[in-house]
This record gives structure tokens, sequence and C-alpha cells, in this order.
């Protein structure tokens, strides 16, 4: 059985609080700029940028790990990994289906504002990336 912090581990939880905090960034900018914001479109640029967090923290947990990386490098809070899948291999499988699944979820957040707001939105998320 799975622990919570084996499914965790690779998400690298304790830096996630970047997402919520850049997003309310521009929660802010709206607020001023427009003096109101569209709530469900908050929600889900929230959901997105977490989303987005932690598909590439999953997935570089999971290519650090194979690629042998996380066994040449010293860990330190910052650098290295989690630890959790050089401690744990068995959950290799487990870091990339949660990296993919994020991707997706935040691939689905951009189509739909594609959608509702057009194509141009593509251009600037291409410039940004």
């Amino acid at each position: 059985m799975k622990q919570w912090s084996d499914l965790l581990g690779p998400m690298r939880v304790p830096f996630l609080i970047l997402a919520p905090a850049c997003v309310l960034v521009g929660l802010g900018t709206a607020v001023w700029t427009a003096g109101r914001v569209n709530v469900p479109h908050f929600l889900l640029v929230l959901v997105g940028g977490v989303a987005a967090h932690v598909s590439v923290n999953a997935l570089n947990e999971y290519f650090d790990f194979r690629s042998g990386l996380d066994s040449r490098t010293q860990r330190t809070p910052f650098s290295g990994g989690s630890g959790t899948l050089p401690a744990k291999p068995e959950l290799a499988p487990s870091a990339l289906a949660t990296g993919l699944v994020a991707l997706a979820i935040t691939a689905l957040v951009g189509v739909y504002f594609l959608w509702r707001q057009g194509w141009a939105l593509l251009a600037i998320g291409l410039l940004l990336a």
C-alpha cells in the first residue's frame, strides 16, 4: 500500500506554493486594472497553474531518477529532488503517471482558454514559454 507521502513526494508539495502565489499576482492585477474578476476563470487558472507545477515537478523527478542523475547528485533542500524515487524505485511509474495526468489537466485548461479567448492567446503563451 502506498502512503500519501510516497505519492506526494514527487510533486514536491512544499514548493507548490509558488503557483498560487503567481496566480494571486495575476488576480491582483486583474482587480487593479479591470476592477472585477471572473471567479470561475480565476479558479480554472489556479487549477491549471498548480497542475503545471505538479507536472514539471513529477516529470523532473521521474526523468532524473531514470537517467541516474539522482544517484550522482548530493541532495540539498533545493536540489537533488525529493529523494522519494531513489528510496522507493517501485514508485517511478506512479510519478510518471502523476506528471502526465497533471500535464493533461494543464493542457485542458489551456485549450479551454484558447477556445474561449481565441488563438491569439497561443502566440502569447508560446512567447512566454
